[in-house]
Order: C-alpha cells, then structure tokens, then sequence
C-alpha cells in the first residue's frame, strides 16, 4: 500500500498526470475541429509537457536541472530527460508549420520561468499575468497545434478569413479552451493564495475567496458558451453538447468545493483530471454513438 501511495505521488509531482491532461485536451481539440489526431502529436506533447513542467517547479535555475542536488528529485530528471529523447523522436513525424507552433510553445515557457525580462523578472513575476499565460499556452498546445499538423493548405482551408465560418469556429474553440484553462486554474489559486508571495497578485488576492468563485463561474460559462458556438458552427455531433455541460457542471463543482484546505491531490489529480474525462467522453460518444 505505501508502494502504492508513492508511486501515485511521483505520477503527481513528476507532472505525469498535467502531461495526459494536455494530451487529452488536445485530443479535444482535433476532434473538435474534425480532424485526424496525430500519435507523434500525442508524444511530443506528453514529453514536452513533462519536461516544461518539471523544469519549471525543479529546476528554474537551469544548472540545476541539469545537476541535481537532491536525490528526491532526481527520478523527475530521469524521467524528464527520457520523456526529451522520446519528444524527438516523435517530432520527426510532425511538419515544419508544427515546428513552427512548438517554437513557440518553447518560447513561452522559457519566458514564464527564466529570468530573461528587465529586473531579471519572468513573465511568472509579473503580477497577475500568471493563469493568462498557462491558459494561452494551453490554448495554443490544444488547439492551434493540432491543427498546424494537416499541414498548410488544409489550415489555410479551415481558417482562413475567406472562409468566416472556419476561422470563426477555431477561434471560438481557441477561447473555449482558454476559458477552460482559467476555471481550471481557480482551485489551484484558492488552495494556494495564503503561501502565495503578494507579488504575484493572484486573484483571491485580489479579489478575495468568494469573488474569485464568481469570476471562476464567469469563465465555466463562457467556456460553455465557446463550445456551443462553435459546434454550431463545426457542426459537432449533438450529443457533444451533453459532454459539454457535463464538464462546466464539473468545472463549477470544482470551483466552488475549493478552499485554502483543499488538498493537494483533489486539485493535482481530480481538478487536473477534468481534460481527461473530457477526451474520454468525446471517444466514447464518438466511437460508439
């Protein structure tokens, strides 16, 4: 049992369980927008998503992800550098315009948490900007990426202002997945707003506990509102609208059950495992109805 137990906390802590979450939000994506998901996609987002995250709580100071000084956190570096090697491999089944998007991604994230802005600040630092930019990234991980892998003619297809319904739809199912991404990150910021420091400006320090509810509800609804609009205009099938609400019902439970007591495996795992159930539910609706 206690085997068990610490297994489960390195799945946590080694960002394993965030990495299947932004697969599957990403999995989301492409069947949202009616196109073939890519398995290399798949990979390289897992991997990059494991070494991105255990960069940033690990090893911001560079060096020492490189050289770890604490034997607990060595097997997080093992398993990153594997998860790197693994990314490669699979982005040699991607196309340049997904290079392009992953460029991007990897800018982000080195700007999050490398000191590289004036003051020696990170964009982590720069108070109240912290969710936007985890929600942005995300957004662009799950739906813009996607997307990028058909290739250039086809997103140029399915995008272009030429075409308005297309480029409507993928922008309404971009800031669905925004807004997903913020409501997700409500837990997190109430279970943490007492240990986090003031610069930051996280929300409920701001606004305090009961307003951030509210404005984490604002953001269930208007991530409902994205989905329905655009499998109008994607033409989902109608049974998406159901998983949908399902997961705006789960997202405000979510909100509203959270506290500064909340444990940390109810917002790592349960608040964390929302996208999963999300691509699972879009397989089995997809798959068998």
């Amino acid at each position: 049992m206690r085997g068990m137990r610490r297994f489960f906390d390195f799945y946590l802590k080694a960002s394993v369980h965030v990495a299947f979450a932004v697969v599957s939000l990403s999995y989301v994506g492409a069947k949202s927008l009616n196109i073939l998901w890519s398995n290399a996609l798949g990979v390289v987002l897992f991997s990059g998503t494991v070494m991105g995250y255990n960069f940033i709580k690990y090893g911001l100071g560079g060096p020492f992800y490189l050289k770890v000084t604490h034997k607990s956190f060595m097997p997080m570096q093992i398993l990153s550098f594997f998860c790197g090697a693994l990314g490669l491999y699979g982005m040699l089944y991607l196309n340049a315009l997904a290079y392009l998007v992953l460029l991007m991604l990897v800018a982000f994230t080195a700007l999050y948490g490398l000191p590289v802005l004036p003051a020696q600040k990170n964009l982590r630092a720069v108070k109240g900007m912290k969710i936007y930019i985890v929600a942005f990234v995300w957004a662009l991980a799950t739906v813009v990426l996607p997307l990028a892998t058909v290739g250039v003619k086809m997103v140029l297809q399915i995008s272009s202002p030429s075409n308005p319904f297309g480029f409507i739809g993928v922008l309404t199912l971009f800031l669905s997945h925004f807004f997903l991404v913020l409501a997700l990150m409500v837990p997190f910021e109430l279970r943490d707003y007492l240990k986090d420091t003031p610069q930051l400006a996280t929300l409920p320090q701001r606004f305090g506990v009961k307003k951030t509810k509210n404005i984490g509800l604002l953001w269930s609804l208007l991530f409902l509102g994205g989905q329905l609009f655009a499998g109008a205009i994607l033409k989902w099938p109608l049974q998406m609208v159901g998983v949908s609400l399902t997961i705006t019902l789960l997202l405000i439970l979510g909100i509203f059950s959270s506290s500064k007591y909340s444990s940390s495996y109810f917002t790592n795992f349960w608040v964390e495992g929302i996208p999963i159930l999300f691509a699972l539910l879009w397989w089995v609706f997809d798959s068998f109805l």
